[in-house]
């Protein structure tokens, strides 16, 4: 009778075991399963934020139709300097949906150096094409929210673009013992800041007249879910990149 008992409950535990591990083995079935829908959706969105990028671009020199006027050529050039040029140089590092998703990290930063520095200098040409017309226009300067901005925005990208030098000469800011993580880190979070200037800066420019003249209904609603969807992208990007070595160094810094 006793060993019929002890032999009973050895099976009900080997039981209760094999149902552990089927229950354990499900749960990393769903998890990964999980995880891949997850990545789908990141690599979607990544690739909605190249679309808006891009379409909102050739969107803008479609109803600008640059050279038809100077100040033609600031919508399109600041388009082409901050939707396309510099989105793309920020997304080439997206681990989900860059274009260059197989290129080595050289590659990568030799392509975002090249592209931010057209994008720098699509932006002054743009910005010096407005303050141009407004001298010809004998037009007051930086009088609306979206010329303050814009002029706040593209000194914070020079400055920005400039600092960005120490990352392709790390020797230099050894000097003040920077570490390359350091650098790397400071770099990521300002831009993050200095996209968030553009973003501002462009949807503000959706409420000038220029606009308001040529785009009314589902195309201003489009214009103005493309820079919000990319600061979205952007965010979650450098977020999900630099926040986690942040709270490491975080920890292992001495009390």
């Amino acid at each position: 009778m006793k060993m019929s008992n002890s032999k009973h409950s050895k099976d009900s535990v080997d039981c209760e075991v094999a149902v552990g591990h089927s229950k354990e083995k499900l749960m990393k079935e769903n998890h990964r399963k999980g995880d891949k829908i997850l990545a789908a959706l990141r690599t979607f969105s990544g690739m909605v934020a190249h679309i808006a990028a891009i379409g909102f671009t050739l969107f803008m020199f479609y109803i600008s139709k640059p050279g038809t006027s100077l100040f033609s050529w600031h919508p399109a050039l600041m388009s082409l300097s901050f939707m396309c040029l510099m989105v793309e140089a920020i997304l080439v590092f997206n681990p989900e949906s860059s274009l260059l998703l197989k290129a080595s990290r050289k590659t990568k930063v030799r392509v975002h150096w090249t592209l931010q520095t057209c994008a720098v200098g699509c932006g002054l040409l743009g910005f010096l094409t407005i303050v141009l017309n407004k001298i010809q226009n004998n037009k007051e300067h930086f009088k609306s929210w979206h010329g303050m901005f814009g002029l706040i925005t593209i000194i914070y990208c020079v400055v920005q673009a400039g600092f960005g030098v120490f990352l392709l000469y790390p020797q230099v800011a050894k000097k003040w013992n920077w570490k390359l993580i350091q650098l790397k880190v400071y770099h990521a979070t300002f831009g993050l800041l200095g996209f968030t200037l553009v973003s501002v800066t462009i949807i503000l420019s959706l409420f000038s007249n220029f606009v308001a003249s040529n785009v009314e209904g589902f195309l201003w609603g489009l214009c103005f879910f493309c820079p919000a969807w990319c600061i979205l992208i952007v965010m979650n990007q450098v977020t999900n990149t630099y926040l986690p070595i942040t709270r490491r160094s975080g920890r292992t810094a001495p009390l």
